[in-house]
């Protein structure tokens, strides 16, 4: 994936069509048909050109603009990034994530917390840990499968892991998430799946292992009681293995 001289302004996201409201605020709607490849570059271009102090604040406007409705559609162009970026652009994105991660800015979508009815209860997750919820409880709208799951994961991972210190600390995170049971927002099940995730995935592994792992564990028996989580974030198209 070659990098362009381009504006790293969120607004040229490209998937997106900016809009302005009455009241002179910029939101974000989809474009049609989205343009992912255009939307992974500005992507890139961002993490590389712009000052280091200023790539996670971009990072987050270009999701505040994006809104949960449509943070899949974030997690499709890290997807593309993470599966067919250059190394040294993976490295940059990398990078910046890092630095969200470890001011604690790191962009993430709302989704409905587990064993709760539709928006009743929510809770802020990741990049990592929202494909994870995806695929675990899948809502009424729109399915991650097992292959869109592998696919995804993999991309994910192996572009966090371009980074030591990106990899250190997102595996903290999941870690600490997976051994929490007072935090209520992963069931027993997710937490032990998550867990078999974090064991497996560690410094220079293929991005393959701790995906499998986690497919795996996630084959075992959902506990009796436990409930899907309705959807209301995603649409259909958006799913970050949909090509």
């Amino acid at each position: 994936m070659r990098r362009r001289c381009a504006s790293a302004s969120w607004v040229a996201w490209c998937p997106i069509q900016p809009e302005r409201p009455s009241d002179d605020r910029v939101t974000a709607v989809p474009r049609h048909p989205p343009d992912w490849w255009g939307a992974a570059q500005t992507l890139i271009e961002g993490c590389c050109t712009l000052p280091a102090a200023e790539r996670v604040r971009w990072l987050e406007q270009l999701c505040l603009g994006l809104g949960d409705q449509l943070y899949p559609a974030f997690l499709r162009v890290l997807c593309l990034v993470g599966e067919h970026g250059e190394p040294l652009a993976q490295q940059a994105v990398a990078a910046t994530l890092t630095q969200a991660l470890a001011s604690g800015r790191l962009p993430s979508g709302r989704q409905t917390a587990w064993g709760a009815a539709a928006g009743a209860a929510t809770r802020q997750q990741g990049p990592i840990e929202f494909l994870c919820a995806w695929y675990l409880h899948p809502g009424s709208s729109d399915t991650l499968s097992a292959n869109g799951f592998d696919q995804s994961a993999r991309a994910l991972l192996g572009l966090v892991a371009h980074d030591s210190q990106a990899h250190a600390l997102y595996r903290a995170r999941l870690s600490a998430a997976a051994a929490d049971p007072l935090e209520g927002t992963w069931s027993r099940h997710d937490r032990a799946v998550l867990s078999a995730l974090v064991q497996a995935w560690q410094a220079g592994v293929a991005p393959a292992v701790p995906v499998d792992a986690f497919l795996r564990a996630a084959r075992q028996a959902t506990p009796s009681g436990a409930t899907g989580v309705a959807s209301a974030w995603t649409g259909p198209g958006w799913a970050p293995g949909v090509r």
